[in-house]
Order: C-alpha cells, then sequence, then structure tokens
C-alpha cells in the first residue's frame, strides 16, 4: 500500500505537468532540476525543549500564490505549478530560478474564512534581485522575522486534516511546557520532492506568542 501511495503521488505531479497550459518541456525541466539540493532558508536555534525546537526566523522574501482550499495530492500540485511556471521563466526577465526550501503553506484564519498561501523560500541570491512574475494571480511577499515553536515528522502530509492534526498535537506538548502560541496563523512546511520516499521532512509552525 505505501508503495503504491509513493507512485500515485508520482503519476500526479506527472500528470499535472503534462497538463500544464504552459510549455510542458520547460516545466519537466524546471521540476527535474529542482530535485536534487536545495537551499534551505537559515534559522537559529533558540532553545530545544521536550520534543520540540523554538526557532527564530529572519524576514525573507516568499515566492507565493493564493491557494483556495486544501484537499488532496492534486490540488496542491495544480497550485505550486503555478510557482514552478515561475521558476521555469515565466516573469519579466524570462529568467529562471532554483526553488528554496521549505515549501510552505501559510495558514490564516480571518472573518472571512480560512485563507491560505502556497510559497517557496527565495534562495539567497534572489532575495535582492528577482524578476517580477508575469502572472498576477503569482507575487513575492516578505515575511517578517518570527519565532516558532516546531518539531519534525514523517510520511506524505497532503491533507488539511494531517496538518491540523500535527498542530494539535504539537500545542499539546507546548501547553504542557507552559507555552503559548498564537491560534489564528499557522505554517505548514514540506522539505522534500515527491520522490523522495523514505526519511520524509514535514514541520508545522506555531508563532509564538
Amino acid at each position: 500500500m505505501a508503495l503504491m501511495k509513493n507512485l500515485s503521488v508520482i503519476l500526479v505531479v506527472l500528470l499535472a505537468l503534462a497538463l500544464s497550459p504552459v510549455n510542458p518541456a520547460s516545466l519537466f525541466s524546471t521540476f527535474a532540476s529542482n530535485l536534487g539540493p536545495q537551499e534551505e532558508i537559515k534559522y537559529t536555534v533558540l532553545r530545544r525543549g521536550s520534543g520540540y525546537e523554538e526557532r527564530l526566523y529572519p524576514s525573507k522574501n516568499w515566492l507565493c500564490t493564493e491557494q483556495k482550499g486544501i484537499n488532496g495530492n492534486e490540488d496542491q500540485i495544480q497550485v505550486f505549478l503555478r510557482l514552478f511556471d515561475y521558476l521555469g521563466g515565466e516573469n519579466d526577465q524570462n529568467r529562471k530560478l532554483k526553488m528554496g526550501i521549505p515549501a510552505s503553506i501559510e495558514y490564516k484564519v480571518r472573518a472571512e474564512g480560512k485563507v491560505y498561501l502556497a510559497c517557496f523560500f527565495l534562495e539567497e541570491k534572489d532575495q535582492s534581485d528577482y524578476p517580477t512574475p508575469t502572472n498576477k494571480d503569482v507575487f513575492i511577499t516578505r515575511r517578517p522575522e518570527m519565532t516558532v515553536f516546531t518539531r519534525k515528522f514523517g510520511g506524505y502530509a497532503t491533507t488539511e486534516s494531517t496538518w491540523m492534526a500535527e498542530a494539535d498535537s504539537l500545542r499539546t506538548l507546548l501547553k504542557l511546557a507552559g507555552e503559548n502560541t498564537q491560534s489564528d496563523t499557522m505554517y505548514w512546511n514540506a522539505y522534500n520532492s515527491p520522490v523522495k520516499f523514505w526519511n520524509r521532512r514535514n514541520e508545522v509552525w506555531l508563532l509564538k506568542e
């Protein structure tokens, strides 16, 4: 069953690339080039608690697009393909960029409902010199400096229920330690490509209150 799950993820990725309205060869090349080592956003570990870390993340630029909901592999991949389009040259300089990690979803609860932003970290060399997206649904946003609580977990986190269950478990752990977190914003982060089967890394970031 695990093998079938992994194969289905790969097939969904390849199918989405093949059916993309932009140049599929270019998109596939961009996707393939981002399967190797990727630059991770740097952070400082402020403290290690019992089963969690407190980290400080600097203010950085992220490539983002709004996502209406998270229902499964296909939905997430279609949204992230917009970001791969940008990396593949769909920008005002026709320039190709590499994807930094993590791939991150900013989850916010607002009066009008839930808001999701699907984002890629921009590598350091592109932080101050990045091309402008030509797709009106793609934009660069600067996240503020933030202190978060987090821990690593494995597997394929492809549904909202998986992320929320991890967030609830982490909150329970933090409450036992006397730590408080913001309830209206969190970040869901994946560090591996869909074709990495084992030792996967995912993290929920809860903002320190």
